[in-house]
């Protein structure tokens, strides 16, 4: 124990995560205890095993036994559709290539939909009938079902020994620290909110604004982690989901709200109500301090604002109770869904791997199979990635790196065996190899991917039945598919961060151009607001991801909330009945500027400043919601014009 003391500040002096070290050691070994008992089990491909333990292992508990559930959902249906496929198709080739494509295509595109594991789980869907129906043709005929079964069985191996080692060497999280940040971000809010009203400048408020939406982005990350593991956890982080949308909505309004007068019983009660959630106070003294500063305020605007922290705090502290199964959750969470880069990603996936099928049909190419196997991999588990292509290059180097390795231990160590316990005992170290260089952040980026490449080209089961040359071209065409995949996410149909944010901001100008366009807008704001509070967090993650400034981003953001407030009201003021013929004709151009806006933003800005004056020599209250639109576009005319 002393010399393991010793060496673990040795070890953070060079860089190494001494806690990654542990967790890759760990895994490295429960690989090679799957390795051992699916061939003890007398399962074909016992590698499979050891795949599935890299594949579901995870450092916190929750993650590892929701990942184990959708690698097991995930492969039951991908290898059942493989059999399924290889059965209808039988020797037709074009026909298996076709429909492969497009079953890899679909679930690609249900990936990118969905997010957390159950996107990996659509994912995975996809491949697991690549590993079915394409080494199916290198079987004989008829093997089909024998290949289906040792496939499940090998997963299932793999996945019961990763999450036992799991389960006893990771401990419980002690804290939860996406609800700790939610609930000091709540606090900040609130302390934000007393200063307004204690004669904050604009300008402070502003920048208040700002870093409190950095905060909440940060914290919204943490979501899919806390809500892994449990029925109760994703309740939980469903309420927490609220709790953010409500908070983004009082962000705004500390940026936006106007005329405040100094209120320091208002103040006061802001205070209060933030000091006892820094305090983590019981659940009935934090709402009995929410319910007071509500019942202090005496505007519309602000009262909303307290009245949503209100409902959907009291919403999250009942699911951390005891009765979490009969909460319910009334608050409406509607999550952003990326339908353009779903498309483009189950596009781009169907046509490479119908051109490499199509090759492999033309050329007879006897590892054809192998190709479209490694390319579907690629271009299935990384087409959620922000920068996929950035990947691939680490990726080619550590496959590369397998495939020597692999070679090396078939032609170089395997020749000295003479039973299969030895086969195993001689891959195992080949596997250990990859530990420290897992734990190193300047090395780790794609050498997961070693040890999957490793153990894919290596079939532990005497006799060895491949010559030279064969390993060698396998090894050549598994390499290949990072080169491949590269190749798509890069020049064919480009995904990066940049296009990604695109996407976004061009859903949120299309969904305000909808909305102008739609005389119900109002009935459905609350739906547009949810979903729009959730695409604002994610287009300040991926600002953060990147190195460009994110004030600009959640300037933008916030005039977009403030362009959909101005939307609302034009269609009640032209649902109106009262008002001049001159200021109809106004609401009516500037909601068909609107719709138009991402093409037009300027002509946009003139119309509303148009109806906005004649709402001021009204006095009517829809001026300032207006105004603050016709500046928010102004403001941020850059952002409007270039997506």
């Amino acid at each position: 124990m002393s010399k393991v003391r010793a060496i673990t500040p040795w070890l953070a002096r060079r860089g190494f995560d001494v806690a990654r070290m542990g967790f890759g050691l760990r895994t490295a070994l429960a690989s090679c205890l799957a390795l051992v008992v699916a061939w003890l089990m007398g399962l074909e491909h016992p590698q499979w095993a050891a795949m599935t333990v890299w594949a579901v292992s995870q450092p916190v508990r929750g993650m590892l036994v929701e990942k184990s559930l959708f690698r097991a959902l995930g492969t039951l249906i991908g290898t059942l559709f493989g059999v399924v496929l290889v059965v209808v198709a039988g020797d037709n080739l074009p026909l298996l290539v076709l429909s492969l494509s497009l079953w890899i295509g679909l679930c690609v595109g249900i990936g990118n939909l969905l997010s957390g594991l159950v996107s990996y789980g659509a994912l995975l869907s996809g491949y697991s009938a690549t590993m079915v129906a394409l080494l199916n043709t290198q079987q004989p005929a008829g093997q089909i079902f024998a290949l289906g079964s040792d496939r499940m069985l090998t997963v299932m191996t793999g996945v019961l020994v990763g999450l036992l080692v799991g389960l006893i060497f990771t401990p419980r999280n002690a804290e939860d620290h996406a609800a700790l940040r939610v609930r000091r971000t709540t606090s900040d809010i609130l302390r934000a909110m007393a200063a307004a009203f204690a004669g904050d400048t604009t300008e402070t408020r502003a920048d208040k604004a700002h870093r409190l939406l950095e905060r909440i982005a940060s914290a919204e990350q943490l979501f899919d982690i806390k809500a892994a593991g449990s029925v109760r956890s994703h309740r939980s982080v469903r309420a927490l989901r609220a709790l953010v949308q409500a908070q983004v909505g009082a962000a705004y309004w500390i940026r936006s709200a106007r005329h405040l007068n100094q209120d320091e019983h208002m103040a006061s009660a802001l205070c209060e109500a933030a000091r006892i959630l820094e305090e983590n106070a019981p659940a009935d003294k934090v709402l009995c301090a929410l319910e007071a500063a509500l019942a202090c305020s005496t505007d519309r605007a602000t009262a909303d604002v307290l009245r949503q922290l209100l409902d959907s705090q009291r919403e999250h502290l009942a699911t951390e109770g005891d009765d979490t199964g009969m909460t319910a959750i009334r608050n409406r969470v509607v999550l952003h869904r990326d339908w353009v880069g779903a498309r483009q990603a189950a596009v781009r996936a169907f046509g490479l791997l119908l051109l490499i099928g199509v090759v492999w049909i033309l050329s007879g190419w006897s590892v054809g199979a192998y190709v479209m196997l490694g390319a579907s991999v690629m271009i299935t588990l990384f087409s959620t990635f922000e920068a996929p292509s950035r990947v691939m290059g680490h990726i080619f180097i550590w496959q590369s790196i397998a495939a020597l390795a692999a070679l090396s231990c078939h032609w170089l160590l395997w020749p000295l065996a003479t039973s299969e316990w030895q086969l195993i005992a001689l891959l195992s170290p080949f596997i250990l190899l990859i530990v420290p260089f897992f734990a190193h952040p300047r090395l780790a980026s794609g050498s997961l991917d070693y040890v999957m490449a490793l153990l894919l080209l290596s079939h532990p089961v005497l006799p060895l039945e491949r010559t030279f040359a064969d390993s060698l071209v396998i090894a050549a065409a598994v390499v290949s598919g990072p080169l491949l995949a590269y190749i798509a996410f890069r020049f064919v149909w480009p995904a990066d961060a940049r296009r990604r944010r695109q996407h976004l901001t061009g859903m949120m100008l299309n969904e305000l151009a909808g909305m102008a366009r739609n005389p119900m807008a109002p009935a459905r704001h609350q739906v547009w607001r949810v979903r729009l509070h959730h695409r604002l967090l994610k287009l300040i993650q991926s600002v953060n991801r990147s190195a460009e400034p994110l004030q600009p981003a959640t300037s933008a953001a916030l005039a977009v909330l403030a362009i959909g407030d101005a939307i609302q009201q034009l269609h009640l003021l032209k649902a109106g009945t009262d008002l001049p013929r001159p200021l109809q004709r106004r609401v009516t151009m500037a909601l068909l500027r609107l719709e138009h806006l991402p093409e037009n933003p300027q002509a946009a800005v003139r119309s509303l400043q148009k109806v906005a004056t004649l709402l001021q020599q009204m006095g009517h209250p829809a001026a300032w919601d207006v105004d603050n639109a016709a500046r928010g576009i102004a403001t941020n005319l850059a952002f409007f014009q270039r997506h």
